[in-house]
């Protein structure tokens, strides 16, 4: 058999990529070059020829090299945004979400500032759940510092830090899709028009509890947060 990734690396070039991978794919496709040539060998073709003909089953070795090329790149963007900024981001909504739940657990209630009329009435207010906002600064922090060790750009830092607040941002606005569906299937279900589950909807009050919701889960999280991913915002000084 001839030097069959010698022949490779001639027909492909330079792929540019680091030397471990590229060796990893020329031994990948002179593995697959030698199966075809054998199995060329186990039907009666010689040796030299079976080499012949598996290496020119390859038609086009400028396309293979570019589709080679765009697969690694690919690959590497893939695994770039994992490293900085879904990996962070699903760290910073483990933890913001397993504090809330040890805080809720512990009994830590939160404390509400009503907007109108009297507390335990239907009425617009705010909640401050205290505790939660005092840890939240930790997990930009945490965040936004395991981006940064990953190589991640100031965006890719920020966004992982605020990936608790954007998380509830993306639940409330699919919430709508959700609860629309839902009261067809019941009037459906009921056997009573549509009408009869919006009574009492009002597009101001819902829009309204929208904006006290938007501020109470998503805005004011996203303040202590940023606080903490702050200090891991700047951007890299270049060295003298």
């Amino acid at each position: 058999m001839p030097d069959t990734y010698g022949l490779i690396r001639n027909s492909l070039g330079e792929l540019g990529l680091a030397p471990r991978r590229e060796e990893e794919i020329l031994r990948e496709l002179g593995d697959h070059v030698e199966d075809h040539a054998a199995a060329l060998e186990a039907r009666g073709v010689s040796k030299e020829a079976a080499a012949r003909e598996a290496l020119d089953s390859v038609s086009d070795w400028p396309n293979l090299r570019q589709e080679i090329l765009r697969a690694e790149s690919e690959e590497g963007n893939m695994n770039y945004r994992t490293k900085v900024f879904w990996l962070p981001a699903m760290c910073a909504l483990a933890i913001s979400s397993g504090l809330l739940a040890v805080f809720q657990h512990a009994g830590l209630a939160p404390r509400f500032y009503w907007l109108s009329g009297e507390p335990g009435t239907y009425h617009a207010f705010f909640a401050f759940y205290v505790p939660w906002l005092i840890a939240l600064p930790v997990v930009g922090a945490v965040a936004a510092f395991w981006s940064q060790l990953a190589g991640g750009k100031v965006l890719h830092r920020m966004l992982a830090a605020l990936a608790p607040s954007l998380g509830m941002l993306g639940c409330f606005l699919i919430l709508p899709f959700i609860a629309v569906p839902i009261r067809v299937v019941m009037a459906v279900h009921y056997h009573r028009p549509i009408s009869f589950f919006l009574t009492g909807f009002s597009l101001v009050q819902f829009i309204s509890g929208f904006l006290i919701v938007f501020d109470n889960w998503v805005l004011l999280p996203a303040i202590p947060l940023f606080i903490g991913a702050a200090p891991f915002l700047r951007k890299a000084q270049p060295q003298p």
